[in-house]
């Protein structure tokens, strides 16, 4: 009988779901529809309440599940279709194309040293960040294999410059390119990497079970929402995370936006949107934890910098997290019970003011900030509608996956055999995600 796993989602909860089901002798596919396993764990600078650096925690994991004889990475894959059968899944996934030959290719950069345009990345295109049109997502990334930009293979992006696009023969009749850049530089190392006229490929699995680790975003605010897009020094708090991040595009450097300046007088809104029409409408658990990880650290960069978090409720639901919480006010962090309501800056300083009513007193107040960084949650992953319908199981009314009995059946679907855990259920932090993809693992296991 087949008993292999197939896991959707390469985050922290599918690493560890992966790793687990691997460690009892099982055949795991783990399967994420970006270039890197990761998810978002990998982009965050420390992990709270410890503060340990994130990166140097799941680093080590992806090595593993890269290195493990039962553990099959499928990168840059989507599930396509999936039929029931007895006892098993069909399963149909679509690798997408990197336009580079993974065996071949060893992560040298000589690709991306040649690309000649840069773009605004994904994550950290509003706090400096660019990325070439062929990239690395990230330093650590699993496989440590770079990927093309659709846009640029397909000609989309030459009038920002690329060399890729303006050729009358389609690459995949050619095979021998003598426009493109990154195929001359990585020539050039002897690796003959780039593979322009590569397809996407259709690969077929059959498995016993099925996990979703499907992950979470972190949600956009709204244009205006509290100045956001609207007051350069309104940033999200991933922005901010993104800024902190040694990794990151100002290699840790907290400076502004407008004019690259350090900030030393910086407020955190926590809730930001919730409630409204366009914001989020639960709590997210995890925003008033992440604010004051985000506040400590700037202390620990430079402590003369001012910092306040503006909250309506305080959330410290779990181990050590109360702790952490005292640990950020002792610190001499700010905690301001206030309800802001207009947001707007200076047009010659840039500088963001803040206007709220301060709810223990009732009083109206002004402040001045360097930089605002708002808290507007987390949401579901933006694949989850489409995977439901592929899977046939249910969402609930946030677009969040649905167990089939919270109490009795924790972790499963009303189809049997998937299973869930992390993010794919809700907001949920680094450590009740181990911790469901463990159960989660033994479930599809057993």
């Amino acid at each position: 009988m087949n008993d292999s796993i197939l896991i959707i989602g390469a985050g922290v909860a599918g690493i560890n779901a992966a790793l687990n089901a691997a460690s009892y002798g099982k055949k795991v596919y783990l399967l994420d529809d970006t270039p890197s396993i990761g998810g978002m764990m990998a982009r965050l600078d420390k992990t709270f309440p410890t503060n340990d650096c994130s990166i140097c925690i799941e680093a080590p994991q992806m090595y593993e599940v890269d290195n493990h004889p039962n553990i099959e990475i499928l990168s840059n894959t989507e599930v396509r279709r999936l039929k029931k059968g007895d006892g098993d899944f069909k399963v149909r996934l679509v690798q997408k194309a990197r336009f580079i030959d993974e065996e071949k290719c060893t992560g040298c950069g000589a690709c991306m040293e040649a690309c000649p345009v840069s773009i605004p990345d994904e994550m950290d295109g509003r706090i400096f960040g660019n990325r070439k049109l062929v990239f690395m997502p990230f330093p650590q990334a699993v496989p440590n294999v770079a990927v093309i930009d659709p846009d640029c293979r397909f000609g989309k992006m030459r009038e920002n410059g690329a060399c890729v696009g303006g050729c009358v023969v389609d690459c995949s009749q050619c095979r021998e390119c003598p426009i493109a850049l990154c195929v001359k530089a990585c020539q050039k190392e002897g690796k003959d990497a780039v593979r322009l006229w590569q397809s996407n490929k259709n690969i077929n699995v059959d498995v016993k079970s099925i996990i979703v680790a499907t992950g979470i975003m972190d949600d956009i605010p709204a244009e205006g929402l509290h100045g956001y897009k609207v007051c350069e020094n309104v940033i999200t708090n991933m922005e901010f995370e993104r800024l902190m991040n040694a990794g990151g595009p100002t290699a840790g450097q907290i400076i502004r936006p407008s004019d690259r300046k350090h900030a030393h007088k910086i407020a955190w809104l926590q809730c930001a949107g919730r409630g409204l029409e366009h914001g989020v409408p639960y709590c997210s658990k995890v925003c008033c934890m992440i604010a004051a990880k985000q506040t400590i650290i700037t202390k620990e960069h430079d402590a003369s910098v001012e910092t306040s978090i503006f909250y309506n409720d305080l959330k410290a639901y779990g181990k050590g997290m109360w702790g952490f919480y005292e640990k950020a006010a002792e610190a001499g962090i700010r905690y301001v019970r206030a309800r802001p309501y207009d947001v707007f800056e200076d047009p010659e300083t840039k500088n963001v003011f803040i206007r709220y009513e301060e709810l223990e007193t009732g009083e109206l107040r002004k402040e001045e900030f360097d930089l605002l960084v708002l808290s507007t949650g987390l949401v579901p992953s933006d694949r989850n509608k489409r995977l439901a319908k592929i899977l046939k199981i249910d969402l609930d009314k946030f677009g969040f996956f649905k167990e089939e009995d919270p109490i009795m059946a924790p972790l499963e679907t009303k189809v049997k055999g998937i299973y869930l855990c992390g993010g794919a259920t809700g907001p949920i932090d680094i450590s009740e995600s181990v911790v469901q993809a463990t159960a989660a693992s033994m479930k599809a296991v057993l």
